[in-house]
């Protein structure tokens, strides 16, 4: 397995990790913000965090600039306590300019689901004017998790929305159980060997969206059950399973 990170590799993968009738609908959540500040730039980018085991509990995050005609976002309005209130003075966060973007070093935060606390949280977003953004935190304190990944490269990472409505959602679990994204696979040749990578971690909604590992976390002696799907030149379709053994 070449070129993965916070992955496992192999085959397209049906795993017992997770299916989709087990996920939570993130197309239809409420979107409303109770309160919001006076924001500076014309434009803000909305992204929406969501934890707990049936992804109920939300924590936004609002970009904004310090300056009208700045180039960078280096100001964060962040929910941590998800009540929907974002004028509350705790809550507007100064991030630090590096090269071509900006880095926030975030509070710990109390899962508002579940009260564990996660350490480590910080957010990137790149200079405009189609800033990148990536968020990452350590689960529980101990593994390292964010997002959002596209599955082809050329897709680039996450873009956050500029209004509620369309703001791109993160699905922040790292409880299990688990579901898979496929990473930069390309194409699979016949009769040839090739990686199959993917991303494990939990499906968000909206484009680039996919909420990973970044670490290995999965003990050695635990593997993923996975089934290759694929149909012949006769169109008859065809199933092997495997366990995905090889960390990336």
């Amino acid at each position: 397995m070449r070129g993965a990170w916070a992955g496992l590799a192999c085959v397209f993968v049906m795993s017992t990790f997770g299916h989709a009738a087990d996920t939570p609908d993130l197309q239809n959540i409420d979107r409303r913000i109770e309160k919001q500040p006076a924001y500076i730039a014309n434009r803000q980018l909305y992204g929406l965090l969501l934890f707990g085991p049936e992804a109920q509990k939300r924590i936004w995050m609002v970009f904004d600039r310090s300056k009208p005609r700045d180039e960078l976002y280096d100001i964060l309005y962040l929910d941590l306590n998800a009540n929907g209130d974002l004028t509350e003075p705790t809550e507007r966060l100064v991030g630090r300019a590096q090269a071509d973007s900006v880095r926030f070093e975030l509070p710990d935060v109390r899962d508002p689901a579940t009260g564990a606390v996660h350490t480590g949280f910080t957010a990137r977003v790149s200079m405009a004017p189609a800033p990148t953004i990536m968020v990452s935190l350590s689960w529980r304190g101990r593994f390292k998790m964010g997002g959002g990944y596209p599955q082809e490269s050329e897709d680039g990472y996450l873009h956050f929305g500029d209004k509620p409505a369309n703001a791109p959602v993160m699905w922040a679990n790292g409880d299990g159980p688990f579901r898979f994204q496929r990473w930069y696979g390309g194409r699979l040749s016949i009769g040839g060997a090739d990686d199959f990578k993917v991303f494990v971690g939990q499906r968000g909604a909206g484009a680039n969206a996919f909420w990973a590992f970044q670490e290995h976390f999965l003990p050695e002696s635990e593997a993923v059950k996975a089934t290759l799907v694929y149909r012949d030149g006769t169109d008859k379709e065809h199933r092997v399973t495997c366990l995905l053994k090889e960390r990336c």
